[in-house]
C-alpha cells in the first residue's frame, strides 16, 4: 500500500490491487484470512475441523473470493496467489481434496 500510495504523491495513476490479507494468533491457533468475504454466498470447508487444521473458501457467484485458515499456512500462501491470479478456482475444485489447488494457477502466477 505504501508504494502504491507514494506512486500517487508523484503522480502516477496507480491502482492499490493487492490481494487484502490478515493473520492472527488466537488461544494456540494460527487464523489466516486472504480476500473479502463480503457478499459469500457459498463456503467449502476443506481439511480436518475437528483437528483444527482446515480453511474455509468463500465463493461469490461461483468465483473464490475468500479463503480463511486455520493451522494450514500453506493453504494461506496458496490462496493468496489463487486469489491475485484470479485463478479459476470452483466450489468442486475445493471439494476435491486430492487435487492440489496450486496446480490451477497460471504458470506465472504473480507474487504475493
Amino acid at each position: 500500500m505504501a508504494r502504491c500510495l507514494a506512486k500517487r504523491l508523484v503522480g502516477h495513476d496507480t491502482a492499490f490491487d493487492a490481494v487484502p490479507w490478515f493473520w492472527s494468533d488466537q488461544g494456540g491457533l494460527k487464523l489466516q484470512i486472504a480476500g473479502l468475504s463480503i457478499g459469500v454466498d457459498e463456503v467449502v470447508l476443506r481439511g480436518d475441523v475437528p483437528g483444527r487444521k482446515f480453511s474455509a473458501y468463500g465463493f461469490s457467484g461461483g468465483r473464490l473470493v475468500a479463503v480463511e485458515s486455520v493451522g494450514k499456512p500453506a493453504d494461506h500462501m496458496a490462496a493468496r496467489k489463487l486469489l491475485a491470479a484470479a485463478a479459476p478456482v470452483t466450489p468442486d475444485h475445493v471439494r476435491n481434496e486430492s487435487l492440489d489447488l496450486r496446480t490451477l494457477l497460471p504458470q506465472a502466477a504473480p507474487a504475493v
